[in-house]
């Protein structure tokens, strides 16, 4: 039926989108701008740091110079080249988007780059600048780059039109950018008609290239319905109504399918949990400031996601890179801007999410992690919340947990493959941990870096080598294909079992295998053994043959090899840490300089990579004990 419904599907979707984008042609714009109260803004509560931040940002936009997480501010030009990726040098041609194809050229270019700058994230900024200062140069900014977009970008031409998740993202930014500008001054009047218009025709391309299918969806399906909802809802007009039923719907109902029932997202990857949380969230509160109540179904899942991302952030409200990241936003918020205007690049985190905590707080009141800085523009306010926190935390359809004792916490993954074993933006981490004593993170993620400006150098970031897990034969869990047009496809050889979680008075034990070496007639079995002092790990290679094996380890910036005698390493760093290693066949040790990746664009932070080597003749035990003063 699946199938039937997929076919029916392919076979109806280019007449739809013949008899929407006709709809563009014609010119006639039935819809007008409605004043939604999204943002309720109240500008006393805006603290003086959140202040200097927002009309920092907007002083760099202003002059020509535009923010990015994963790239130092680029000096564009005011107004700039949309169409251009500024790291390669390489702009895509101005064609009919439907000719724009290959949209990804593997040339050393990353066509997210004009997409990112594409999405108009910045002018919200501006106009909250103005708002905060009453300068009518950061307004008149805004109106300039918005202008200058739309002339440049006609509709259905270019990059910047050749997917509906970027038309839909910028028609949110639209919509916010003129709601935050409500009343529109007497000589606006044409200028907003322009706007509501481009609104109206993002509303229709979005409709018409709409990523979704019966089989399998995404996040970018998701931003399809978001955007559209949020534009909807914006618009007032002959058939606006029955539009906005229907989005309100799928929304509500595509959490369901996009979320598991512990609140973790599909996609196994926590840089896509976080942006899928940001687009159900704006979705709850776009519905809110229409008078809209979301259904309780609905709002019980997006709680459990709130609950699940603060299960895995730290004290300083982050949360590790497990799976791929690429910065995506709904909206910029201050842990974005003061680290755009702040922070030096190999230093920035795309997952420190505090802004993004703080609505979880305001909302649902289950984090004490997040910032208040950006809820004085909602009318929203920080809410008691518990410090408390349990030793363990379970997310067991998800596959990961979250294990802690005094100053030691880890954070087990072994997630299935994301959207239904198709891979997508999961990596090979199967039974890795990231390991954090305080507020500091001993053994981190790897992170992404980029994904289609060097496809080798992605594989290589999702490998199972850039994991804190163990390698068999310098074999993948799961098998990468090296040809580039599979840069999002992993073989789904790795399965594995549901997290086991055993507490007692002294330690919490947490336990799983994956059987992603079947194919070699092994199977990897992991027991991490949490206490208040540190941390036992003890892999278990179950087999009945000789194999090679190698178990790595990845430490952060902050933390450095300072000796290496027999089978125990010291680590130095906030605390000095023992690590020690036991096997039942003689291994080799060595560390080296190793590349993390903490946001989307090639920048990466030196860190230090430690592998344990050898060959054993299954089944044999690894033991690894990591402790501190």
């Amino acid at each position: 039926m699946t199938l039937a419904r997929e076919v029916a599907w392919r076979v109806w979707k280019p007449y739809r989108s013949n008899r929407l984008l006709s709809a563009i042609r014609r010119g006639n714009v039935p819809v007008d701008f409605r004043d939604l109260p999204y943002y309720r803004p109240n500008l006393l509560q805006v603290n003086d740091s959140a202040k200097a931040t927002i009309l920092g940002i907007a002083d760099m936009v202003s002059r020509g110079t535009f923010p990015f997480l994963g790239y130092a501010p680029a000096d564009l030009g005011f107004p700039p080249s949309w169409d251009r990726d500024f790291v390669s040098g390489y702009a895509w041609e101005r064609l009919p988007a439907a000719q724009v194809r290959p949209v990804v050229r593997h040339n050393g270019s990353d066509v997210k780059v004009p997409w990112e700058l594409s999405r108009l994230q910045f002018l919200p900024v501006l106009v909250k600048a103005h708002l905060l200062s009453r300068d009518e140069a950061y307004r008149n900014a805004a109106k300039v780059l918005l202008t200058d977009w739309i002339e440049n970008n006609p509709v259905g031409v270019g990059v910047n039109w050749t997917m509906a998740m970027e038309s839909a993202l910028r028609g949110m930014s639209l919509c916010f950018t003129l709601s935050l500008l409500q009343p529109l001054r007497p000589d606006e009047q044409d200028w907003g008609r322009a706007v509501t218009r481009s609104i109206w025709e993002h509303l229709l391309y979005t409709e018409a290239s709409l990523e979704f299918s019966h089989i399998v969806r995404s996040n970018h399906y998701l931003a399809n319905i978001v955007g559209l909802l949020c534009m909807t809802l914006f618009l007032e007009g002959p058939g606006i109504s029955r539009r906005r039923d229907a989005y309100q719907s799928r929304v509500q109902d595509e959490i369901f399918r996009q979320v598991r029932e512990d609140g973790g997202d599909y996609e196994a990857s926590l840089g896509y949990h976080v942006l899928v949380q940001q687009m159900f969230t704006s979705a709850f509160l776009l519905l809110h400031a229409a008078g809209c109540t979301p259904r309780p179904d609905f709002t019980h899942r997006l709680r459990n996601m709130h609950g699940f991302l603060a299960a895995m952030a730290d004290g300083k409200g982050c949360v590790p890179h497990v799976g791929d990241c690429d910065d995506g936003r709904t909206e910029l918020w201050l842990d974005d801007l003061q680290q755009m205007l702040h922070t030096p690049l190999e230093q920035r985190n795309s997952l420190r999410i505090r802004s993004l905590l703080g609505f979880s707080n305001a909302l649902f009141a289950i984090s004490d992690k997040g910032v208040a800085d950006d809820l004085p523009w909602y009318g929203l306010e920080i809410r008691p919340a518990a410090a408390h926190r349990p030793p363990s935390a379970l997310f067991r359809a998800s596959g990961m947990a979250v294990a802690r004792r005094e100053q030691t916490e880890i954070v087990f993954c072994a997630l299935p493959d994301g959207i239904q074993g198709r891979g997508s933006h999961t990596h090979n981490d199967k039974l890795s941990i990231v390991a954090r004593i305080g507020e500091h993170e001993l053994f981190c993620d790897c992170g992404t870096c980029f994904y289609t400006r060097d496809v080798a150098r992605r594989n290589a970031y999702r490998s199972t080598a850039k994991h804190n897990t163990v390698m068999i034969d310098a074999q993948e869990q799961n098998t990468i294909n090296p040809d580039r047009r599979f840069a999002f496809s992993l073989g789904n050889e790795a399965v594995v079992t549901p997290i086991e979680v055993q507490e007692s008075e002294s330690e919490t034990r947490l336990s799983a295998s994956h059987f992603g070496y079947c194919r070699l007639g092994v199977e990897h079995n992991r027991n991490v053994c949490v206490s208040s002092q540190g941390f036992v790990v003890e892999d278990s290679l179950r087999g009945c043959s000789e194999h090679d094996f190698e178990l790595h380890w990845y430490l952060p910036s902050l933390w450095r090899v300072t000796d290496v005698r027999g089978g125990t390493i010291i680590i130095d760093g906030p605390r000095r840490v023992r690590m020690a290693f036991a096997a039942m066949s003689p291994v080799a040790m060595d560390h080296g300089p190793a590349d993390i990746s903490r946001t989307y664009g090639g920048a990466v932070e030196k860190g230090t990579a430690i592998a344990l080597r050898g060959r054993a003749v299954l089944p044999c035990q690894i033991i690894t004990r990591v402790a501190w003063e």
